[in-house]
């Protein structure tokens, strides 16, 4: 019996070094290869390179700066505008009883089932008869009014979880539902809350079809965008683009980092009722 349950904890450990490796390597090839010229990248992608060509970020910074920016801006709205309608809808879903309750609720989290590309064409219709076409508001309000079904999802059954007598309590000393809200549910959710923030934060950051679609000018351009049009010659190569890729994994990769802990809370609390 110890015997196979040694053997079990040492193939569980090699297929973790083994998924470990699988997942960190591209990763590796992306920053190693973001400090060769397009030579360096043909004859050996998997080496340490001996001359770090600098010069790879140093074309890639300057082409990526200002839609780096529209990208931050962009996300950081459409986090503020999911988390928020997400907690106001998730609160009434979970609080509340009211005439076809659970019918708007499916109908919500249905926009789950509905993959993007299907909306695609009449989003962009309605943008452009609203005068929204190449706009930051195109930008925000079509991915966040997508991302509120997830969000109102994962924080009804964080609510739901709550201990009522909380909620008693609060309405025994006279408390409103903003108060409630302010006091209890928004202390009490922020790991769900930081999971619906990530969530979001990636699905904007990284999404490129609607930017590509909703802007065409420079000034609204988002970061997955310009990537594909990066400017460099056929010494660099792909070195320039992967140099731009580093860049701008950077604020989604700092952003997880300090909300990690939170993130993994979230997810258990969001899926489980207490």
């Amino acid at each position: 019996m110890r015997l196979s349950s040694r053997i079990l904890s040492i193939v569980s450990r090699i297929l973790f070094y083994i998924l470990l490796i699988l997942t960190l390597l591209p990763f590796y090839l992306l920053v190693v290869n973001s400090f060769k010229n397009a030579a360096g990248i043909i004859k050996d992608p998997f080496s340490v390179p001996d001359v770090l060509y600098i010069i790879n970020y140093e074309l890639a910074l300057p082409q990526i700066v200002k839609p780096m920016l529209n990208s931050v801006f962009v996300t950081l709205a459409i986090i503020v505008i999911t988390c928020v309608l997400s907690l106001l809808a998730a609160y009434a879903f979970a609080r509340y009883q009211f005439f076809l309750k659970e019918v708007l609720y499916f109908g919500v989290i249905a926009l789950l089932m509905i993959p993007g590309f299907v909306l695609l064409i009449p989003q962009f219709v309605q943008v452009v008869d609203l005068g929204l076409y190449d706009t930051y508001a195109a930008l925000i309000l079509v991915p966040a009014a997508y991302q509120v079904a997830m969000g109102t999802f994962l924080m009804r059954s964080s609510i739901e979880g709550m201990p009522k007598s909380l909620f008693e309590a609060a309405e025994l000393a006279g408390a409103n539902d903003l108060q409630i809200l302010r006091y209890i549910v928004v202390p009490l959710s922020r790991p769900i809350l930081a999971t619906v923030s990530i969530m979001t934060g990636l699905s904007a950051w990284n999404n490129y079809m609607w930017p590509l679609v909703a802007s065409t000018s420079e000034e609204t351009r988002q970061i997955s965008v310009a990537l594909n049009q990066l400017v460099y010659d056929a010494v660099q190569g792909k070195g320039v683009q992967l140099a731009g890729y580093v860049c701008a994994s950077l604020p989604i990769v700092i952003m997880f980092c300090l909300a990690s802990k939170s993130f993994i809370e979230g997810l258990s609390q969001g899926a489980v009722k207490g």
